[in-house]
């Protein structure tokens, strides 16, 4: 039940405070100048069947525009009613709905009050009988302005007042020690004790709901009512539910428009999620701006908790006050701020977890892969003797399905080199946090450690720390001042360090040998004392590290004993804003300037042995081994009786005893920021209007380099009459350093318009059901700047000369470089910025006093004069006898349209439970209208037409059926043959001639297949439930509309793998094509190492759709109820269990690799599966 007084408006109005505020100042001055007219005999019309009293209440504010102030003690507003009335007054009305429950209805100052009956059960109802005393005092916000017409009520008695339009009341209490109840539109209800005072001050502040209601543009704040943009906004609330360490991982599927794909992986410390504002729309650099607290900066790294909301500008009106670099749209975080409240609230929350591996791909075990490698050796040398080829013989392969796989039963071994080199990880994750404040000062101090160790085995054999380990140390504090009613200031501080440990090797090294190592080899042997092992410096505790010409690598070796990386860097933030109210001047008026200071810094230190790259004694000072066959590779078996048995032969060893030392410091960078700005928000009877202008400029600056720099000025007025109609005009005018002086400055203009439909005349028949119906749409010119990510395309208007190796002469000797001066890259003087059309039109609803709300968007968007290289196979450069790259240009148009929405619905069941469900949709589709490419005969074959990214393959017809068929195949075109791969036989892969020219070519055979990689489609799907104090949330996130081309070990069987290394086979090899298979076989016949024709990078056979559904978030906690915990002065005391990536349903399954796979080849770490559990205390 609740405890304070209720003041029941309708919902979703979405008046801005200042605005609200202005518009109460003006009733109230009328008001005070006449006696109230009879609110209770206003007139209702009402047909609701099985609705709350609240729901009545909500309807009839929303029709007469009277606030209805009762307590919960006398009324239940969760009891359920039907009701039937036809221009009936308000007070029959009420007495209808109330029948019964000796409930009185009064008016009081333009107000209608619910109190007790004067008698209940025949007898009367005294207040306390003590001394009555008037109190006074004032009401005010945050910025200490008054508040006027705000409620105040004795609890418990219908006795109360409102504050006037200088936020001053008075009030005659029937006792010293009563409580006074405040409640306000947009604020927070208060309770007041007095304790015998007779003049109180009291502050409000402002719900969080009503905060959701004002959204972060550019470079100010709107009303959520007003806008005529696309933008999409999620609280702390939603990050927090995601346990990663990066933010970018926690945005998959929570808002419309935002595509978020983990192609990074999960290695800890660089496993960042890329992000996209509704897909791809160039095919130049893609990367919207990041902007925190208002100056653009990293946002990776930043720690959930300490960040108020994130937002997304989506379309050109809400991106063109960032110009020439807002084409790609612009994510604004904002952190937490103090807030003004009796005493400070201290929030600590722990939590530890653990993280393995989504997914690993499953190998073929020691039998199967040596009865496949027999067939491949055998198909792979047709016309030689199988008495002289390498092969396992029937004993061995009968020894490896009966044997244990350590070899401690004499019959070989059978690795599993992912379970040998991975293990479970841990991570923990503590921030604690103050917040607080005055009506002068307000305060957010937060504090917060993570840690995430990787999931690799074996690390702890040396002195040093070999482990994957990423350490996240975060430190924020805001503080905002109001020096005078008028005058204020704020002061941001951010600091992060953040430190990085791997071994010497990479991640993708480590996952390629456990995707190559045959499973019967060895990884480490016991040290038989044979005298040459004894010139080694160091051993290995495991024994010799096991290796062969062939197989050199050791994945113990690569976990243990190629030494160590460590990163750490150092980010340091802080801002001072300034500013002043101007209602001297005109009211709503403000100017306010900001400087900000950025300060980078990073190391790197590489510990590397210094190893031999050729042979197996890949780690220098630690014994490696050969097998007893010899030197030669190939030898390494017996070809009559493998048994599995190893001895030392005559290794080569390194006795270097030192690691190297490499120490490597990344330049100090540093960043400031200035701007300006003049803001207006002002009401006018009927008509909103605001304005807004900005000017700013940033410079970064570098150690080594020249200083970057942008400056501009930005513009915005918004109108809206009743708030019904709505305009909007956005202008910014920037410039980039990146163009010569005559192209550097651009203008971006953007214009958008709103109509709110449900607010006319013509819709009150559905006001009943209809909150809010407005449609939008927005059209706009923006831009991007952005060259490239080196520095050596920076100033690509300037022509430069370098000196050293780099010329070419000669036609003789073409390719041989020579000393002197040289050009470098050629300049191109009129390169300006890639331009932007953006249209966009939108409707946003709610329903059923907004249980439903619903935001639909449809976009376009025509990007030209894209920043080209013509650098590349199928572009249109200069020829190599040029001896340089051709300069960028402005060369290219995309289109990118789609749609992106969002449904909401919050629900009750009873009176404890409450749900709610938000699916979210996003869908984008490019289509290039002009490259500058190479011309191709065939229009299928250019990418002039194509979306970006588009997988050009050649499409598998059919394997060849026998050899009669391979003999007609390999005696086309002269002898040459039908493909280009090599002679065909029996099993091989036979593709389709698209041209029909008799044979198989880049230029006329391969076509466009699938889906680009970067999905079209993307979705997700939070659903929440709490009941009482139990909370249960969980998050569907998924992609469609994507295809992923796999080669080397993630597909093929027995791939050639880096150097001589040959990779081994999957359990869809099995179902390959034989001369006994030759129907339903779904993979060619198998070969040893390299073969382009059936192991072809651009092969459809190997063309996978990468849509899936993952089970992204799920989250269950319990809040002690506040009789428990109110003893020790606790707020909330909360306790949690979280997962992450707990499912996934994809179309992977034969060859098992992760959706977002980022490598072909899967030499990929993968997305981390998270389970964590933790504590969050409020005091």
């Amino acid at each position: 039940m609740r405890k304070m007084s209720n003041l029941h408006k309708r919902k979703g109005l979405g008046f801005a405070f200042g605005c609200r505020r202005a518009l109460v100042v003006c009733l109230l001055s009328v008001v005070g100048l006449s006696v109230h007219a009879n609110v209770l005999k206003s007139s209702v019309s009402l047909t609701m069947k099985n609705v709350t009293l609240q729901q009545l209440f909500d309807e009839i504010h929303r029709q007469v525009g009277v606030s209805i102030i009762y307590s919960n003690e006398i009324v239940n507003d969760d009891e359920t009613i039907s009701i039937q009335v036809k221009n009936s007054t308000l007070e029959e009305t009420l007495k209808m709905a109330l029948k019964g429950k000796n409930i009185s209805i009064r008016e009081r100052n333009g107000q209608v009050v619910l109190f007790p009956s004067s008698e209940k059960n025949g007898e009367r109802v005294h207040a306390p009988d003590q001394r009555k005393v008037n109190i006074t005092g004032t009401v005010v916000d945050h910025l200490n302005d008054p508040l006027p017409g705000v409620n105040i009520q004795v609890k418990g008695l219908a006795v109360g007042t409102i504050t006037d339009a200088e936020g001053v009341f008075s009030i005659e209490v029937p006792y010293a020690d009563a409580v006074l109840v405040f409640s306000y539109v947009g604020f927070q209800p208060e309770e007041v004790a007095l304790n015998g005072r007779d003049r109180i001050a009291v502050r409000l502040v402002e719900d969080s709901k009503a905060m959701e209601e004002v959204v972060v543009v550019g470079y100010t704040t709107q009303r959520k009512a007003t806008i005529t943009g696309s933008i999409a906004t999620i609280t702390t609330k939603d990050l927090q539910q995601s346990p990663t360490a990066n933010l970018n991982n926690a945005l998959a599927g929570r808002m419309p428009g935002l595509m978020v794909n983990q192609f990074s992986g999960g290695e800890p410390g660089v496993d960042a999620a890329t992000l996209r504002v509704r897909g791809t729309g160039t095919y130049g650099d893609q990367s919207p701006i990041i902007i925190v607290d208002g100056v653009e900066r990293d946002m990776s790294y930043l720690a959930p908790e300490e960040i108020e909301t994130f937002t997304i500008l989506k379309d050109a009106s809400a991106t063109a006050p960032y110009g020439v670099r807002g084409a790609n749209g612009v994510i604004i975080v904002t952190t937490k701020r103090g807030k003004a409240q009796e005493k400070a609230t201290v929030n600590f929350k722990a939590s530890v977890g653990t993280n393995n591996p989504v997914k690993f791909p499953k190998y073929l075990g020691s039998a199967d892969y040596a009865m496949l490698y027999n067939e491949a050796v055998i198909n792979s040398n047709p016309n030689v003797d199988r008495s002289k080829l390498t092969l396992f013989s029937e004993k061995a392969i009968a020894d490896y399905r009966k044997a244990k796989g350590d070899n401690s039963d004499g019959l070989g071994y059978d690795n599993d080199y992912f379970d040998y080199a991975f293990q479970t990880g841990m991570q923990q994750d503590y921030s604690l946090s103050v917040r607080g404040g005055s009506d002068r000062a307000r305060y957010y101090v937060m504090a917060n450690y993570y840690e995430q160790s990787g999931n690799y085995k074996h690390t702890d054999l040396t002195q040093y720390e070999t482990q994957a380990v990423f350490k996240r140390y975060n430190f924020r504090a805001n503080v905002d001042v109001n020096i005078t009613k008028n005058f204020y200031v704020k002061v941001d501080l951010g600091a992060r360090i953040t430190d990085r440990n791997a071994p010497g090797t990479t991640a993708s090294r480590i996952v390629a040998i456990c995707n190559t190592q045959p499973p019967y080899l060895p990884i480490t042997l016991p040290d038989n004392g044979h005298a040459d092992n004894q010139k080694y410096v160091l051993k290995n505790p495991y024994g010799l590290l096991y290796g062969d010409y062939q197989h050199r690598y050791n994945i113990l070796g690569e976990l243990s004993r190629t030494g160590y990386l460590n990163e750490k860097k150092t980010y340091l933030n802080g801002s001072f804003a300034i500013g002043h109210r101007l209602d001297f001047i005109t009211k709503g008026l403000k100017i306010e300037g900001v400087f900000s200071y950025d300060a980078e810094e990073g190391r790197w230190i590489r510990r590397l042995l210094e190893t031999r790259a050729d042979g197996y004694a890949h780690y220098g000072r630690y014994a490696t081994f050969q097998p007893e066959e010899g030197n030669n590779g190939s030898y390494y078996m017996n070809h009559t009786s493998y048994d599995g048995k190893y001895k030392l032969g005559n290794p080569w060893y390194d006795t270097d005893e030192t690691i190297s030392n490499n120490l490597e410091h990344n330049p100090t960078q540093s960043k400031t920021y200035y701007q300006l700005k003049l803001d207006y928000l002002r009401r006018f009877g009927a008509h909103d209007v605001s304005g807004l202008i900005l000017f700013n400029r940033s410079t970064r600056t570098y150690d080594n380099r020249v200083d970057y720099r942008y400056q501009g000025i930005s513009g915005r007025i918004t109108y809206g009459y009743e708030n019904k109609y709505l305009a909007e005009f956005n202008i910014g005018y920037n410039g980039s350093e990146n163009f010569a002086p005559g192209k550097r400055y651009g203008t971006f203009p953007a214009a958008s318009v709103g109509w709110v439909i449900s607010r006319e005349s013509f819709m009150e028949k559905a006001n009943s059901w209809l909150d809010m119906l407005k449609i939008r749409s927005s059209f706009g010119l923006v831009g991007s700047d952005k060259i490239s990510d080196s520095d050596d395309d920076r100033f690509a208007y300037l022509q430069f000369y370098r000196g050293g190796n780099g010329y070419n002469f000669g036609v003789n000797e073409f390719g041989s470089r020579y000393d002197g001066l040289h050009e470098g890259n050629f300049a191109n003087p009129d390169l300006t910025w890639e331009k932007a059309q953006k249209l966009n039109i939108g409707l946003d609803a709610s329903l059923f006093n907004e249980r439903l709300t619903f935001s639909f968007d449809y976009f376009r968007e025509h990007r030209y004069d894209i920043i080209t290289s013509l650098n590349g196979s199928d572009k249109r450069g200069f020829p190599d006898i040029v001896g340089k790259d051709a300069p960028f240009i402005n060369s290219g148009i995309v289109d990118n349209y789609g749609v992106d929405f969002e449904i909401g619905w919050n629900g009750r069941v009873g009176k404890n439970l409450r749900y709610y469900i938000k699916p979210n949709f996003t869908f984008a589709r490019n289509k290039i209208k002009f490259m500058n490419e190479i011309n191709y005969d065939n229009d299928y074959r250019r990418n002039t037409g194509k979306r970006i990214g588009e997988h050009f393959v050649y499409i598998a017809d059919h394997f060849v059926r026998d050899q009669e068929e391979a003999d007609r195949l390999n005696a086309m075109n002269s002898g040459s043959g039908f493909q280009p791969w090599g002679k065909l036989y029996p099993g091989d892969v036979v593709y389709k001639d698209l041209n029909g020219d008799g044979k198989i070519d880049n230029e006329g055979d391969r076509i466009p297949m699938g889906y680009p990689r970067t999905p079209e489609i993307q979705f997700g799907i939070p659903i929440g439930i709490q009941y009482k104090g139990l909370d249960f949330s969980l998050l569907f996130q998924g992609s469609g509309h994507s295809s992923v081309l796999l080669n080397g070990a993630a597909v093929w069987d027995f791939p050639a793998y880096e150097q001589d290394q040959i990779g081994k086979v999957k359990p869809m090899h099995l179902e390959r094509w034989t001369e006994e298979r030759k129907e339903g076989a779904k993979y060619p016949r198998l070969t040893y190492g390299a073969n382009n024709n059936n192991k072809n990078n651009h092969s459809s056979l190997f063309l996978y759709d990468a849509s899936y559904l993952r089970l992204k978030n799920l989250e269950i906690g319990y809040s002690l109820p506040q009789s428990a915990i109110r003893f020790a002065g606790l707020q909330n005391f909360r306790i949690y269990a979280q997962g992450m990536n707990l499912l996934t349903f994809d179309n992977l399954g034969e060859v098992d690799v992760d959706p977002e796979t980022r490598s072909g080849d899967g030499s990929w770490y993968p997305v981390q599966r998270i389970f964590n559990f933790g504590i969050n205390i409020t005091y």
